[in-house]
C-alpha cells in the first residue's frame, strides 16, 4: 500500500514540474504589426496564466535560433519545443502541403476558417503528424491573402506578367505559379527580400499586406496587383513526442492556448489591413495599387487552376491528387454552408 501511495506522488509531483516551451518564429517581435508574434504573445500569455507559471514560455522571433529548415529540425530533435512554420519551411518537411495551394481556390477568411478549422484540418493536421512527428495545434493566417508587387510595369492580365523576375519561397507550388504565368520564378531568403527587390535581382514578389509593409517592401516597388490568389496559412507545430508526454492537462492548456491565439492573430490582421498607417492607405502612398475585375481575375484563374492541378499530379503523385480533390471538396462544403 505504501509502495503505490509512493507511485502516485510520484506522479503527481512529476505533473508539477515547470515545463518550459521554446517558441521561434520569422516575424519581428511587435504583436501589433506581426500576426505571427501576437499569435505567440497571446499563447504565452494564456498558458502562463491557465497553468499558474508551472508553463513557462520563452519566445524566439525574427529567426533568432536559425533559419526556417534549422529551426524545423530543432523542432524535430526537441530542441525547440514549439515553431510557427510558413508554407515554404513546412514544404521540406511535408511536401504534400502543395496540395492545398490551389490557387483562386478560396474566396473569402469565412470560408478559409471553416475549411482550416473543420474536419479537413483535423484530417490534414493528422497526416503531418503521421509525416513529420509534429502535431499541428493551429492552422494561423500569415496576413490573409497573396496580392501581387512589381517594380516594371501595372499587372492586370496574366500577359502582364510576362518576363518578370518574381521572389518567391523555395515552394514548388508557388514556383509553378509565376511559371505558369510565363514569369521567371527566383527563390530567395525572406531575410534577402528587400535587398533583393532594391538591386533588381528580382523585380517583383507575392505576399499578403502585413508582410509586405513589415519588411518595408512598399519602399522597393511601384505597383500592386490585388489579385487575392492564394490564402497564406502558417503552422503552429510542436513536438507531438515531447506533446504526448506532458499530462492531459498541460495538453489542454496549450491546445486552448493555440486556439485563442489564432482567433487573436486573426482579428488583428483585419486591422492591419484596414488601419491608414498599416493597409492599403500606407501603401498606396508609394505603390500604384490596381484591383482586377472579375472578368481579368478569370483569366488569371484559368492559366493558374489547371497548372496547379497539373502540378500535384505530376509532383506529389495519387495521394497528393487525393489530398487535393479532399481539400476542394471542403472548400465547396463550406461556401454551400455559409450562402
Amino acid at each position: 500500500m505504501l509502495l503505490v501511495v509512493f507511485v502516485f506522488s510520484s506522479i503527481g509531483m512529476v505533473q508539477a514540474q515547470e515545463v518550459t516551451i521554446k517558441l521561434g518564429h520569422v516575424d519581428p517581435p511587435n504583436p501589433f504589426r506581426s500576426s505571427d508574434h501576437s499569435f505567440a504573445t497571446v499563447f504565452e500569455n494564456y498558458v502562463e496564466t491557465s497553468s499558474n507559471g508551472d508553463i513557462q514560455v520563452e519566445l524566439y522571433p525574427a529567426s533568432q535560433l536559425g533559419a526556417e529548415r534549422e529551426s524545423m529540425e530543432l523542432l524535430q530533435s526537441k530542441t525547440l519545443q514549439a515553431y510557427i512554420a510558413t508554407n515554404g519551411a513546412l514544404a521540406q518537411f511535408f511536401p504534400l502541403v502543395g496540395a492545398v495551394e490551389i490557387p483562386f481556390s478560396i474566396p473569402s477568411f469565412e470560408v478559409a476558417y471553416k475549411v482550416f478549422d473543420g474536419e479537413f484540418g483535423d484530417a490534414f493536421s493528422e497526416k503531418i503528424k503521421e509525416e513529420t512527428g509534429l502535431r499541428c495545434l493551429a492552422i494561423m493566417e500569415q496576413g490573409g491573402f497573396f496580392h501581387l508587387t512589381n517594380s516594371v510595369r501595372p499587372i492586370k492580365t496574366p500577359e502582364d506578367m510576362k518576363g518578370i523576375k518574381f521572389r518567391t519561397m523555395s515552394l514548388p507550388s508557388h514556383i509553378h505559379f509565376f511559371e505558369s504565368m510565363g514569369a521567371q520564378a527566383t527563390p530567395i531568403s525572406w531575410s534577402e527580400v528587400y535587398t533583393s527587390l532594391q538591386t533588381g535581382v528580382a523585380e517583383g514578389q507575392h505576399n499578403p499586406i502585413n508582410p509586405i509593409r513589415n519588411a518595408n517592401l512598399h519602399e522597393v516597388q511601384d505597383y500592386m496587383t490585388l489579385t487575392n490568389h492564394l490564402y497564406s496559412t502558417h503552422w503552429f507545430l510542436v513536438n507531438n513526442d515531447w506533446f504526448t508526454n506532458l499530462s492531459k492537462e498541460y495538453q489542454e492548456i496549450l491546445t486552448q492556448g493555440a486556439e485563442r491565439a489564432n482567433m487573436a492573430s486573426r482579428g488583428l490582421n483585419r486591422v492591419i489591413e484596414a488601419a491608414p498607417e498599416t493597409g492599403l492607405p500606407l501603401l498606396a502612398e508609394s505603390m500604384e495599387i490596381y484591383k482586377p475585375t472579375p472578368e481579368q481575375l478569370e483569366m488569371f484563374a484559368d492559366k493558374a487552376v489547371p497548372a496547379a492541378k497539373e502540378f500535384v499530379e505530376e509532383e506529389l503523385g495519387e495521394e497528393g491528387v487525393e489530398w487535393t480533390n479532399r481539400y476542394l471538396e471542403a472548400v465547396e462544403e463550406a461556401k454551400e454552408e455559409l450562402q
